[in-house]
């Protein structure tokens, strides 16, 4: 039921920026890539929601003004930072993550417009462009934010005589949520029914375990890029103070700040003030991490001299004369730099050294590796990384198996990581890689089975989508339906796998889609709805053709986007179109694609 506040008051606040066209917009160029981007990927690529976003859209905007909106469950899920300890990150359905970038969206530019200092950054996703030289600072990206940052650092080390370092205790998570609602209202002019919309939001996504009530403490930690700026705004008040007690020589990057100060009574006074600035809204300073350096102790934990080696080489390219022992040079500077892990951004550091190889394409640190991963869970993305470049090898493919079977795992991406990884590469189907799949797969069965947890299930989800035969998948499938059920996640995921199913056991597959359409929930209803829809399709319409076979084409082409093909060459008419067969064997070059290709729609 609607009062006459609502209708006469709210409801045309709410009309001006939740216009279809702009909810549109704000999916297209910033939440779909957020969503892309998360640690947990969708096996569908969320592309039913994106094939009929103008009708999402729709709904969405009737259901906002209609004052019927309600947010959905969020996804909750671990990343260990050390010793076992993890953070815990949320990531919205893709409803409620587009209706909360329209909110910010909206305020965006008057929220940044009150910044003090374009010192402080907080990374901003990229948005589309039409001149390079319109781009303004917030539309870097991180990598091009980061180094623009370091410049700065540079310079402080240079030229102040004391450098501060410090950062605040478990951000995040001690965010007085009606002190930064305070805040955020007093930087922009949003009306009520907006703020009070954009903090319904983040009530009903934040972690509440054991049903436990709303504690309005802690700004749920995730990808979305609207939840970042309002982090970020909370500390306008600090970039101001220490801008005038700086004249502008710091840098912050979200709680990590970075001050130049000419004596070390002036640190201590800076420290003292940001300390009680923090307090007063319920932070705290991390004391622990709280540093004062002079030049040379600043010389040596900003890692200037790595940093600068780093730099050197950043244009050396496999097939340049001086290759070689390039190479030797940075795996004997990385082993030195590795014996010292003293410095404050040594892991910084790490990172662009483990960069550095995979640049180079250089195997001199596999042999490290393994146990680097292990022991270093910080490290795991850019070793991945590394990995991916390198690709598929004897060696690249050994050592795979020995981290698997040395790793110890507490969150709930680590084994993704690797399954991901194992799904980039393109491995051949001759026995020598069919032994090493059978390999890889019992062991995170193993891992899977012992621990029980819906994230490992989810793993073995992702590298069977890919490497196993319809039939197995099938047996799979039905062999724990009743532990996938019980969770709506894996549900979506089971779900978008059945694509695969439907040519070689038509009446199963149907029957599992027919059973999660009665399901009732709603992202999987939509999804096996969208999976039949395409067994029918005629034609493809040009923003799919687009879709499966953008103008440039990748490699190596993604597993989601995969299923999506899959579940249109279930059209026999698609199948046998001519000129889809040709885009298909121009742009897939996967072997284990190209088999099931051949096998199930008969495309060689």
């Amino acid at each position: 039921m609607q009062t006459e506040r609502f209708i006469n008051l709210r409801k045309p606040e709410l009309e001006k920026i939740f216009k279809k066209s702009n909810i549109i917009e704000v999916w297209r160029k910033i939440v779909k890539n957020q969503l892309r981007n998360i640690d947990l990927k969708d096996l569908f690529d969320h592309y039913d929601f994106n094939y009929n976003i103008e009708e999402r859209a729709t709904t969405i905007r009737n259901d906002i003004l209609n004052g019927n909106y309600k947010v959905s469950q969020a996804l909750t899920y671990r990343i260990e930072k050390k010793f076992g300890v993890c953070r815990h990150l949320v990531t919205p359905q893709p409803t409620d993550a587009l209706v909360f970038q329209v909110l910010i969206e909206s305020v965006s530019k008057e929220i940044l417009e009150n910044q003090p200092s374009k010192n402080a950054f907080y990374s901003r996703d990229k948005h589309s462009v039409s001149i390079p030289h319109e781009v303004d600072e917030y539309m870097l990206n991180w990598r091009q934010q980061w180094k623009k940052m370091q410049k700065m650092i540079y310079n402080f080390t240079d030229e102040q005589d004391f450098i501060i370092v410090t950062d605040i205790s478990n951000y995040y998570d001690s965010i007085d949520i009606n002190e930064l609602r305070k805040v955020f209202t007093s930087y922009s002019k949003m009306n009520e029914v907006l703020i009070d919309l954009v903090f319904k939001i983040i009530e009903e996504i934040s972690w509440k375990p054991d049903y436990l009530p709303y504690s309005s403490r802690g700004l749920p930690t995730t990808n979305i890029e609207g939840v970042r700026l309002l982090a970020h705004s909370f500390l306008f008040e600090v970039d101001e103070v220490v801008k005038q007690a700086t004249n502008g020589s710091f840098a912050r990057w979200m709680d990590d700040i970075t001050i130049g100060v000419n004596s070390r009574r002036q640190a201590v006074e800076i420290i003292s003030s940001i300390s009680d600035m923090l307090k007063s809204r319920g932070l705290a300073l991390n004391l622990s991490k709280t540093n004062i350096y002079d030049e040379k102790q600043g010389y040596y934990h900003f890692q200037i001299e790595e940093n600068r080696y780093l730099d050197s080489i950043e244009k050396v390219k496999k097939g340049d004369s001086d290759y070689k022992e390039i190479c030797k040079d940075v795996h004997k500077k990385f082993k030195q730099h590795f014996k010292d892990q003293g410095a404050k951004y040594w892991e910084k550091a790490t990172k662009r050294y483990i960069t550095a190889y995979g640049r180079l394409e250089s195997t001199k640190l596999l042999n490290d590796l393994p146990s680097i991963y292990s022991e270093y869970p910080n490290l795991r993305s850019n070793l991945n990384l590394y990995l991916s470049i390198l690709g598929y090898e004897k060696n690249t493919s050994e050592k795979v198996l020995e981290i698997i079977k040395k790793i110890d795992i507490f969150d709930d991406i680590s084994m993704y990581q690797l399954c991901y990884l194992v799904t980039q590469w393109e491995i051949p189907t001759d026995e020598k890689a069919k032994k090493f799949l059978k390999e890889f797969e019992a062991n995170i069965t193993k891992l899977s089975f012992n621990r029980r947890v819906a994230s490992d299930f989810y793993c073995l989800l992702w590298f069977k989508a890919k490497y196993n035969h319809p039939e197995d998948l099938l047996n799979f499938i039905t062999k724990y339906k009743n532990l996938w059920q019980t969770e709506p996640f894996l549900r979506r995921q089971v779900t978008a796998i059945i694509s695969r199913l439907l040519t070689t056991n038509e009446k199963s597959g149907e029957t599992l889609l027919a059973s999660q359409i009665s399901s009732g929930v709603p992202n999987t209803v939509t999804l096996a709805s969208q999976i039949l829809a395409f067994k029918d399709l005629e034609k493809l319409e040009s923003k799919m053709l687009f879709y499966l076979f953008p103008t440039s084409s990748q490699r190596a082409y993604p597993l989601p986007k995969f299923l999506v093909l899959c579940s249109v060459l279930n059209s026999k008419e698609i199948r046998s179109d001519s000129s889809i067969r040709e885009k298909i064997i121009l742009n897939i070059k996967d072997p284990y694609y190209l088999k099931w290709l051949d096998l199930q729609y008969n495309i060689n």
